[in-house]
């Protein structure tokens, strides 16, 4: 269910930005894009980082059966996020008021109610993971409020109310996805309040863990989107439009990479229990992280080659004011390959209980990234911009890969993953130099056969009989899961 929660929430989301772009223009499309991040940042610190903590304590205490701890956690959870998103809101929109009014001010005006309400959704969302109910917090979550978004956009095509009507839409959209959420949530609460005689507070212990877990997420969030707000600050409103355009592209290689990581985390993280103990462990953990890396090579590299390749071809889906953000296009793949791939063998720091690394991994990715795109973006805008997120991207990748070396001795690339990625780079540069002054009709030709060519090379020697091993452990858990 989270599986195919994640494919349907990507695909909504973009459908929602291209039908965005291409009704509003690439000005308009920019305005409701700066809006949109800076609701995305303010709403993931409105919890606090309770929506985390309620995570790690109620699934504790669930597992203690201690209901008067459960419940009280979840009501505080409940009341930090409505009084910090309430009063994160409020002092947002009195900024707001107060300031010189601008498109780009007015905008955030129009959307800053959804910080409030996201707020509170990401509690119910958190309580539902605390009680391991993922088809709600999926249908919740991942299902109702991309559908929400969506229909939000078909808003200006289908009406007159423009800018404005995105803008509630997205709002509104957050308050259906709540809307189903609560029930949820109130559904599972019934039998904890039953057997409950009274809730147990303990609201220092959660914000102790919360909080800085709430930095963790802004900073997380700050280098997904430090990149756009300072497109707007540096280059204009104009350019968030085109950027945005190019970043929804870039992401989509990420799709495949959310689908073999949903499958295969709950086997590396079973292996990398810190519990377990035993000489086989790292080999085994390294077996599994070497098989997860070549199977991320062998379904996300022909996104990457499709999209690079056939560019234009893809681009003109889009208005034609969008052909620009082909320069940026094609430096942020670069970086978002690397980051895609190395994803499997990343993912052990915080799967391992490292937190306070992984912290510090994104406080350093996050003051690279910004710096990067202050130095890069007045000289060469959207470029800029692009080129600073895909260094960010790759370097923290990169010292990511070499601190699983050093802590876990896992090395994540084979011989036949390098040899998939060799086919790779030289599909992709061979295919783009060959095809980008051509028509639309030979490059979209041409960028089926280089796609078709590494599927041939991978059929070939991209498998091994090891794969077996761990994709009978996925089938059991799935089937599991399933109830089979």
């Amino acid at each position: 269910m989270v599986l195919l929660g994640n494919l349907v929430n990507r695909a909504l989301r973009f459908a929602t930005s291209w039908t965005l772009a291409n009704v509003l223009g690439q000005h308009t499309f920019g305005v409701y894009e700066l809006a949109r991040t800076w609701v995305t940042v303010l709403a993931s610190f409105a919890p606090l980082g309770t929506d985390k903590g309620v995570v790690y304590f109620g699934a504790k205490q669930r597992h203690k059966d201690k209901p008067e701890q459960v419940l009280g956690t979840v009501i505080s959870t409940f009341g930090v996020s409505v009084f910090g998103g309430l009063g994160l809101t409020a002092a947002c929109a009195s900024w707001l008021l107060m300031s010189p009014q601008t498109e780009e001010r007015q905008a955030l005006l129009w959307m800053l109610p959804a910080v409030f309400i996201w707020s509170i959704l990401l509690a119910a969302v958190g309580t539902l993971r605390a009680f391991k109910d993922m088809k709600a917090q999926s249908l919740a979550y991942l299902v109702v409020l991309p559908m929400g978004m969506f229909a939000a956009a078909l808003v200006p095509a289908l009406s007159s109310w423009g800018l404005k009507g995105a803008l509630i839409g997205f709002s509104v959209a957050n308050l259906a996805s709540l809307g189903v959420a609560i029930p949820l949530v109130w559904r599972r609460l019934r039998k904890v309040r039953a057997a409950a005689d009274k809730p147990e507070f303990n609201l220092l212990a959660l914000l102790k863990y919360s909080l800085p877990e709430s930095f963790s997420a802004v900073l997380f969030r700050i280098n997904q989107w430090a990149d756009t707000l300072m497109v707007g600050a540096l280059a204009g409103t104009a350019d968030v439009g085109l950027y945005r355009t190019a970043v929804t592209l870039a992401m989509i290689g990420e799709v495949p990479a959310v689908a073999v990581n949903t499958m295969f985390q709950p086997v590396i993280a079973e292996i990398a229990d810190t519990k377990r103990s035993g000489a086989d462990q790292p080999a085994e953990l390294e077996a599994v992280v070497r098989i997860v890396t070549r199977w991320m090579v062998i379904l996300a590299a022909p996104v990457y080659l499709g999209i690079y390749v056939g560019m234009e071809a893809v681009l003109s889906l889009w208005k034609p004011e969008y052909a620009s953000s082909a320069d940026a296009l094609s430096i942020l793949l670069w970086g978002q390959a690397v980051y895609v791939l190395a994803v499997p063998a990343t993912a052990l720091i915080p799967m391992t209980g490292r937190a306070r690394l992984n912290l510090l991994n994104a406080g350093a990715a996050a003051l690279l990234n910004i710096g990067l795109n202050a130095w890069l973006i007045p000289e060469y805008g959207i470029a800029g911009a692009a080129s600073a997120t895909g260094i960010s991207l790759a370097a923290w990748s990169i010292w990511r890969l070499a601190q699983v070396w050093y802590i876990f001795k896992i090395q994540a690339f084979t011989g036949r993953s390098l040899a998939l990625i060799a086919v790779f780079v030289v599909l992709t540069l061979g295919g783009r130099l060959g095809t980008q002054d051509l028509a639309l009709s030979w490059q979209i030709l041409a960028t089926a056969g280089a796609v078709g060519l590494f599927l041939v090379c991978a059929a070939a020697f991209g498998r091994t009989p090891d794969d077996a091993v761990v994709l009978d452990k996925v089938t059991a858990k799935i089937k599991a899961k399933l109830g089979r």
